[in-house]
This record gives C-alpha cells, structure tokens and sequence, in this order.
C-alpha cells in the first residue's frame, strides 16, 4: 500500500495528463461503464465562532482502470466577509483532505494520499473540457475572474488545452493580481493581464472562466455575449440569468447537480451549490458531451455555459489512478504493509 504526497502529485503528474484521464472517465461514464456514489455533506456546529464542521464524502467506480476511490474532507469553514474560507486549523496550520485509492478486483487498498493538488488539477482539467466542448473553436481570448489558487489550475487547464493569446484578470485585490499574472504567465507561456474592472476582463472573451471562493456573484447577466463560454465552480459566482440566457448550459453530472444541496445537520448558505432557476434534469451532463450522446456547440453565436459543480468522485478516481500509476512507474511514495489496512474478520 502507497502512501504519496501532494509534492508527488506535483511532481508527477501534468494537466495534460489529468485531462486525459478525465475524458477518458467521462465517456465510461456516459456508457454505463462507471458509477458515482451519491456525495455527502455533513455540516455541524463547531467551537469556533462563525464557522462550521463539514464532513464531506464522495466516490466512484471505474472499473476500466481497476479502481474505486473515496474521497474525504473534514473541513472547518467560515462563510464571513462575502467568501467561503477553509480554516487551517490541523496542527501545523493544516488541512484534512484524503483520496483512498482501492483495487476493484481485490478490494484492497492501493494508495492513501491527500487531495489538494488532484483537487486543483481536476477542478481546472474539468472546466478546460467544458471548453473544449462548448467554446467555439477559434476562441483565444480568455478572462479569469479570480486569482488564487483554483484560478491557477484554470490557466494551466486551459493553456494546455487550446492555444490562448491572452488572459486578462481580474482579482478584487490589486497586489494579488498583479503577482498572480507574473506568476502564471512565466509559468504557462502566455499573456497574462491584470486588469481593474471585472468588466475589462470579460468584454469580448471568447472564454470566461470564474475561479473564485466568492459567496456573491462575479459574473452578470448583462456581460453575457453572443459566442461565449461561461464556466462557474461555485454556484454564488453567476447571477441566476446567466443560466436562463444560455443556449445550452451543462453540468459535471445531473444525478450529482440534483443531490448537491441535501446536506444534513446545520442550514448552510442556500447558494453554497446552486444556482436559482438551473434544472439539473434538463441540462446537458458533461459526459454526453464528450461522448458525442449529447449536441456540443452548433453555432459561432450561441451562448454556452458549464457548471463544474459539484466535485464528483470519478474525477478522483480518474485522476488518482493516473497519479498513482506514474508513482509506481517512478518509484515514488512510501510503501507500508497492506495488511495494516485489510483485515481477517468478516466486516
């Protein structure tokens, strides 16, 4: 049994590598070759003021890479000051994030690691595929609304899944942006602008992609353009018209959108995962659109956007069984015994 690092996952593992495997697990998903488990948020009081104790639990099956996974977090969260904020609170000022990696033809456990840079990784590989799928096929101009760190995972998806002649973006903080942009622009080989007004960021992009843990929207009704590519990854980001003016809108899976918000425990912000007036059973489900089931993009004019919410367990399953291959290929991680996991009593 592997236990690897998020310094392993950054060593390993490329964006191309996660886009891969997510277009690979998206189209067993379509054909009824991989399943979801159904995620689960639970939220409780805690003693920390203004902030909650959230248990989260997703998983998957995708027996075409002989794998299953969990993914947890035990997470406390505070919702003040207009943003959803993970609070550091493990000892050494730490998070709690785990994929548990299992084989499906002997049930035992292949890997433990922590999820934070599969979870950049797949968050932006998922919404480049969205592009890929919705965007028209000459867009080159970019604008990211956010600049932490899911916005980086959104440059690095999407300068390697098409070629972009400029990012312009737009960050509340003028510092911030203006580090992130010298940053992501040494590190992806494209222009990236900082700009003051979200507002010059989104007037003519081809893509608009919205990177932000804000708990209000970023993106507006009115800035939506004919040909343009709207992706979200927090249901407060897009003002609810957004949706109503798109000619197709798309979700990471309809299952997965009608379920998000039926937590249990404490009342959590109503739009924490969703947006008013969006009907998850009329929506296009991302696997039909990769798998060609569904209609991408017909025309240069038309009005797209996806939702990459919630996060669902194939993703990690898809994107920890490539990490976990390219470890063993290298002979990266530390090996512990696998009895240490498994047991001799019936469970």
């Amino acid at each position: 049994m592997l236990i690897l690092s998020n310094e392993d996952a950054a060593a390993l593992l490329t964006m191309r590598d996660c886009i891969e495997a997510l277009e690979h697990a998206y189209r067993e998903l379509a054909h009824a070759r991989a399943a979801n488990a159904l995620r689960s948020d639970v939220i409780t009081s805690t003693e920390q003021p203004d902030a909650v104790y959230s248990l989260k639990l997703m998983g998957a099956v995708l027996p075409a890479l002989g794998v299953g996974v969990v993914r947890l977090n035990s997470d406390i969260i505070s919702f003040g000051n207009k943003r959803q904020v993970k609070l550091p609170l493990a000892p050494g000022k730490r998070y709690t994030g785990l994929v548990l990696l299992f084989s499906v033809n002997t049930g035992e456990p292949l890997a433990i690691f922590p999820d934070g840079v599969l979870q950049l990784m797949r968050v932006g590989a998922t919404s480049a595929l969205g592009a890929k799928c919705l965007a028209r096929d000459d867009a080159r101009t970019v604008a990211l609304i956010g600049a932490g760190w899911q916005a980086g995972g959104h440059v690095m998806a999407i300068t390697a899944m098409r070629k972009i002649d400029e990012i312009r973006c737009y960050s509340p903080t003028r510092e911030k942006r203006a580090a992130f942009c010298a940053d992501m622009s040494k590190r992806c080989g494209v222009t990236v602008r900082a700009v003051d007004t979200p507002e010059a960021a989104v007037q003519g992009a081809d893509i608009v992609l919205c990177a932000t843990n804000a708990s209000e929207h970023v993106f507006h009704e009115r800035w939506l353009e004919p040909g343009m590519y709207v992706c979200t990854i927090r249901g407060p980001e897009l003002e609810p018209g957004v949706v109503g003016q798109a000619d197709i809108v798309a979700v990471n899976d309809r299952v997965a959108h009608a379920n998000m918000n039926k937590t249990s425990g404490i009342v959590i912000p109503a739009n924490r995962h969703a947006i008013a007036g969006l009907d998850p059973t009329t929506a296009t489900s991302l696997a039909d659109l990769i798998a060609g089931i569904a209609p991408g993009r017909t025309t240069a004019a038309q009005k797209t956007c996806f939702v990459n919410l919630p996060g669902i367990g194939l993703q990690f399953a898809a994107v920890g069984a490539a990490f976990y291959r390219r470890a063993r290929e290298a002979g990266r991680g530390r090996e512990l015994p696998t009895e240490w996991f498994t047991e001799d009593v019936v469970p």
